[in-house]
């Protein structure tokens, strides 16, 4: 009988290949401690912001590309979004831009995979490396904006002027 020892060999080569890298877990937890941080002050400033052009105190900035250009941005909108997000509508909130809901499933789905990998230290990262999720992400925003555009440019369809 022939011996499978070049199978078995060769088996043990792919999985060392595929073998992931360390996770180095307090380099780990100072970055997303960092990031944390700097998105935290970020978006407490951008939601003062927001808050305090609501009762009047800032004018209310349109969007320059809007004016310039008589066409939304990928970010138009992005202020309804939010807002009905928070008032728990969330087909509206899709409706108004939705690179609010699916940027805040897409950071979730990080801040969990990363405070579970650093909880757990087990060796297994809970969340992908791979650059797909925040590249699928720009893609939808990007097409929702040329959609939202042809509608308006094309049939004269606004979508955060009409039906809302």
């Amino acid at each position: 009988m022939k011996k499978c020892q070049n199978t078995l060999s060769d088996k043990d080569e792919e999985m060392e290949v595929r073998k992931e890298k360390p996770i180095y877990y307090e380099q780990l937890k100072t970055d997303w401690i960092l990031v944390n941080l700097v998105m935290g002050i970020v978006f407490f400033i951008m939601f003062i912001y927001m808050v305090l052009q609501k009762v009047d105190v800032l004018p209310n900035s349109t969007c320059l590309f809007h004016d310039m250009f008589r066409m939304y941005c990928p970010g138009c909108g992005g202020t309804r979004a939010l807002f009905t997000l928070l008032q728990g509508k969330i087909l509206h909130s899709l409706y108004c831009n939705p690179a609010v809901l699916l940027g805040l499933i897409l950071v979730l789905y990080y801040e969990i995979g990363i405070a579970v990998t650093l909880k757990k230290r087990n060796g297994k990262r809970y969340y992908t490396k791979k650059l797909w999720p925040p590249v699928l992400y720009v893609v939808i925003v990007l097409v929702f904006c040329v959609v939202r555009n042809y509608l308006l440019l094309a049939h004269g369809f606004d979508m955060l002027n009409d039906f809302l």
